[in-house]
């Protein structure tokens, strides 16, 4: 029986205006304990002053008006007072609170603290000591809205903004089940930087993330913004039910966007109907069927994200790649008409280059297979000798330059896929062999195969074994096969030319290997073929048919023959013009593809200005290569084709549905409709949370916001506007900055700069006796709130102060100073090492920390983040010893007291006081009070003494942190600096905001 619900109540328990006919009366008033509500057990009771109100209300006819929350707000009139106080409507309605309860406001805070004030709480980051003299030295009526405008096109207030929200959005870099394993989330939390920072609307804010796929021609950018649910923790468990995670999927979907949008806790509607809000175990599922077609499944990668995905392109990176392939194109144009304009110098070097030749050693005779990799068009590159012979670029390798001209660079297992070559049998002879260019000097790797792994190796391969060429001839491994290895190695980022004789005994004393012409002394590894070494599989250049891959190895001007080459023709090869044979053949008997070979010789090798040409285009190819070869991928939502069914799950579990009803998206009845223009989706629930007359939506977005601000919301349970959340404290107020936030488009900059620039926010936290007794928590808001800062904000106050922040923006997320054991200690096969960033990424902001939702960095959870596991729309304070541990000993606030000590030692003068006094302005924005500075100064001549006993001590203190120490101070002075400076970042005044 609900009370809340007048249907139910009038039909059971009331009777409208017939006091004595009411049950509900008859309870409340009854004498006998069996039958009196509340229940002695429950240990509440009701006032005399509550029992009248309700016998009032029954005999002037119960009307029923709803939960203040569930009705549409209506902007109230402002309150007159005859006392003129304040400097916006925000003011009108604190002041008449406060009117009423006799008190008054407190004096505006000074003007050092209120900078410092508005500083961290619009953009989570301390002034500058510029700044704060900029501000007290300016004496003009708009001082203070200056500094609030300039905060507010800050980047830090829109990750100051942001860092909030990732709590919202339960945002993190792993996946939090199982093994909790890496996902790449970034490009959303870069989304959302990029929202606040443009002062988008928050209602394009909400319907972007919720539905920004849905969206008609949606960008990437809007569909990367609907990571906000994905960032829930998934599971890669391998024997995990998938449907059975995919409904949890749903369920954290539908809690969040309650919690977020709504403020009402949804979620316990999933297994019954709500007892507190008015919300049926029918309505929940009506709101779950929303989300209840998205195409992802339970089950999560283990490796990173799972789909649906996109790719993104950082607005940068976008701007490099256009950049480069301008100039990949330009180039490639200039070069075309080079090639255009040097064929008659082309037609004079050859006739020359041929005379020449004649006097020089020929080329051997017996060349059935040539191909100098020369130019790749379209992947494919020419085999000279056969017009049936085709030779095509595989998987990742790349063109580079060769020995002679271009060549081929083995890279991510790719080859050459050559068809249409056939060695001569195992019985008749051969050669072959090319030009290599290894990394290593231990390079491994086939270079050139024909050869069948799965069946016993059969056929061969030119190959370096730990850099040493050899070949393989097999029929079958290692029983029926020859196997010969030199002694001598190739040199690495050189090219050497590698070769191979073989006179068709079967014997290894008929194999020959030669390096760069000289016939080498070589191991023998198997002896004795006497069965055929033919195969079916293709001739490859860079591997074997399936491994063997000669990755970070450069191949050029490959050659085969049909005979064993003399000692005298394999030198001449290895010395030798390698457009020779094609030399040799008179002009008029020269087919296409050799005419082209001279073309490409002449053009790469001696005109200069196509070389030129050619450098330049393979740098900006390089550089295209580079920026496009790393795909960074971004979780989305997305629906699948067919409409998912929705059924009641009876309790909520996934394997009971109540298949009696198709349950169809709809929102609660207890609130508007949705829009009948509005889909029955996604899209379709974000445009009815964004309506102009959603009694919720505003409410709850204004009130987090004066949550962030002032300490405490309006309504203190943030999280819940529901039946069991408390009453606003100023509810005229709320409906104003609802009304008005609602009738501005949503503005959030435009709202947050109204609460900042109140006399309410401007006051002074110093709280009398008289507020002490009277208004303990501050609820008249009759002073301004103080309290500490969040752990985020103390870390990056300390690297501000100490000039050790880095303000890149946005970006992966980084791995800052933490014990290192920690994430072996929580992971699933014991074996997850965390490895510590190097350089920037140990200064950067706090919110770009990876987030390892199984173990988050120490610091930060000290200082109350949650986990991220599910959303917190606002945070705990708690104060403990633990914290000060961290502040005082943790790495990075160690370090970043020595760079704040090396400040004060140059910066702040040549005496102690003036010393103290400057590291006191610098974290504090005000001049430190003569006691504190007398205790201060007292404490660095102490520890100067230590430090000049202890220079061991000393050295140890100065060495914390991967930064290095300027050597020019002296070790002992810096050493007691750096303890001075550790005690100024641990003053209350300091890690708390006043």
């Amino acid at each position: 029986m609900r009370l809340d619900v007048e249907a139910e109540a009038k039909k059971e328990v009331i009777v409208a205006g017939k006091l004595l006919e009411s049950e509900l009366w008859a309870r409340i008033t009854a004498t006998d304990v069996e039958e009196r509500m509340p229940p002695l057990k429950s240990k509440k009771e009701l006032t005399p002053h509550q029992i009248a109100l309700i016998k009032k209300w029954i005999e002037q006819g119960a009307k029923y008006e709803g939960h203040w929350a569930f009705i549409a707000p209506k902007s109230p009139a402002l309150p007159q007072s005859k006392t003129k106080w304040g400097h916006n409507p925000i003011d009108s309605f604190t002041f008449a609170k406060l009117e009423a309860n006799g008190l008054k406001p407190s004096p505006e805070a000074a003007k050092a603290i209120l900078i410092r004030r508005v500083t961290f709480d619009l953009t989570g980051l301390p002034p500058t000591l510029p700044e704060v003299m900029a501000f007290v030295n300016d004496k003009s009526p708009k001082a203070y809205e200056k500094v609030v405008d300039r905060l507010l096109a800050s980047k830090a207030y829109a990750e100051r903004m942001t860092l909030h929200w990732m709590d919202v959005a339960r945002y993190g870099d792993s996946s939090v089940h199982h093994a909790d394993g890496p996902r790449t989330m970034w490009p959303w939390r870069d989304w959302v930087i990029n929202a606040y920072d443009t002062n988008k609307s928050f209602k394009d804010f909400t319907i972007e993330q919720i539905a920004g796929d849905l969206l008609p021609n949606a960008t990437v950018a809007q569909k990367v913004a609907t990571g906000f649910n994905r960032n829930h923790g998934t599971t890669d468990e391998g024997g995990l039910i998938v449907e059975e995670y995919r409904v949890e999927y749903v369920v954290d979907r539908v809690k969040t966007t309650g919690n977020v949008w709504l403020g009402l806790s949804v979620e316990c509607a999933q297994c019954h109907s709500h007892k507190y809000d008015p919300i049926s175990h029918k309505e929940y599922y009506q709101f779950f069927a929303f989300f209840n077609n998205n195409a992802d499944s339970g089950k999560q990668s283990r490796g990173g994200n799972a789909p649906p995905m996109v790719d993104v392109v950082s607005n940068d990176q976008q701007k490099l790649r256009h950049a480069a392939q301008a100039r990949v194109e330009s180039t490639t144009t200039k070069l075309a008409a080079r090639k255009k304009a040097a064929q008659a110098d082309i037609e004079k070097w050859s006739i020359a280059a041929a005379l020449k030749h004649q006097k020089q050693p020929q080329e051997p005779e017996g060349l059935f297979a040539h191909l100098p990799l020369d130019q790749f068009k379209g992947r494919v590159t020419a085999e000279l000798v056969s017009k049936k012979t085709t030779a095509k670029l595989e998987g990742g390798a790349q063109a580079c330059n060769g020995k002679f001209s271009g060549g081929l660079r083995v890279v991510k297992n790719g080859f050459v896929n050559v068809k249409g070559i056939t060695p001569p049998e195992w019985n008749e002879p051969f050669s072959y062999g090319c030009w290599v260019k290894p990394d290593s000097a231990n390079a491994n790797g086939a270079i050139f195969s024909k050869m069948n792994e799965s069946n016993a190796f059969r056929g061969f391969d030119i190959w370096l074994q730990q850099g040493a060429p050899g070949t393989h001839i097999i029929n079958n491994w290692p029983d029926n096969a020859v196997k010969v290895v030199g002694k001598e190695k190739t040199k690495p980022k050189q090219w050497s030319h590698i070769f191979v004789t073989y006179d068709g005994s079967g014997k290894a004393s008929g194999t020959r290997i030669y390096l760069n012409g000289k016939r080498l002394a070589h191991n023998i590894e198997a002896d004795g073929l006497s069965g055929t070494i033919q195969t079916p599989n293709e001739f490859r250049i860079g591997r074997r048919s399936n491994s063997a891959q000669a990755n970070n190895i450069e191949i050029d001007d490959v050659r085969l023959y049909d005979r064993a080459l003399t000692d005298t023709e394999v030198a001449a090869l290895a010395g030798n013009d390698p457009v020779g044979p094609i030399l040799a053949i008179a002009p008029n008997k020269r087919n296409a593809k050799q005419k082209a070979a001279l073309t490409i010789h002449y053009l790469n090798t001696i005109d200069k200005e196509y070389q030129s040409l050619t450098t330049e285009k393979q740098k900006a190819q390089s550089e295209l290569t580079a920026l496009t070869k790393t795909k960074i991928t971004s979780m989305i939502m997305g629906d699948q084709g067919k409409m998912r069914l929705t059924y009641i799950l009876e309790r909520g579990h996934y394997s009971h549905p109540r298949k009696d009803e198709v349950i169809k998206p709809d929102v609660p009845a207890f609130l508007p409709p949705l829009p009948k223009s509005a889909p029955k989706n996604r899209l379709g629930l974000a445009q009815w949370l964004t309506r102009a007359d959603h009694p919720l939506t505003a409410r709850v977005a204004v009130n987090r916001y004066w949550s962030l601000l002032f300490g405490k919301g309006l309504v203190k349970t943030v999280s819940d506007m529901g039946t069991q959340g408390d009453w606003p404290t100023h509810p005229e107020l709320l409906d104003w900055l609802a009304t008005d936030f609602v009738k501005h488009g949503w503005d959030i900059k435009r709202t947050l700069k109204q609460m900042v620039m109140s006399a309410t926010y401007r006051q002074s936290s110093r709280i009398t006796r008289k507020l002490f007794t009277q208004d303990r928590s501050n609820a008249l808001l009759a002073r301004g709130p103080r309290f500490r800062l969040q752990g985020e904000f103390v870390r990056d106050n300390a690297l501000a102060v100490s000039r050790l922040l880095v303000r890149k923006i946005g970006g992966p997320s980084v791995k800052p100073y933490q014990p290192p054991g920690l994430w072996n200690e929580v992971s699933l096969g014991g074996n997850v090492r965390f490895r510590q960033g190097k350089g920037d990424g140990l200064y950067r902001r706090s919110m770009y920390t990876y987030w390892k939702r199984s173990a988050p960095a120490p610091t930060m959870t000290i200082f109350d983040a949650p986990t991220r596991e599910k959303c917190l729309v606002e945070r705990p304070r708690t104060n403990t010893p633990l914290q000060a541990l961290a502040t005082l000993n943790d790495p990075q606030f160690v370090e970043a007291a020595r760079h704040l000590a090396e400040r004060m030692m140059k910066e702040g003068g040549k005496t102690p006081k003036d010393r103290v006094a400057f590291g006191y302005r610098v974290v504090a924005a005000r001049a430190p009070k003569a006691l504190v500075s007398q205790i201060l100064s007292s404490a660095f001549n102490e520890e100067f003494e230590h430090y000049k006993k202890n220079p061991e001590a000393a050295t140890k203190l100065l060495t914390a942190g991967d930064s290095k120490r300027n050597e020019s101070l002296n070790a002992a002075e810096h050493a007691a600096w750096t303890i001075v400076a550790s005690m100024l970042l641990n003053l209350d005044e300091v890690i708390s905001r006043l």
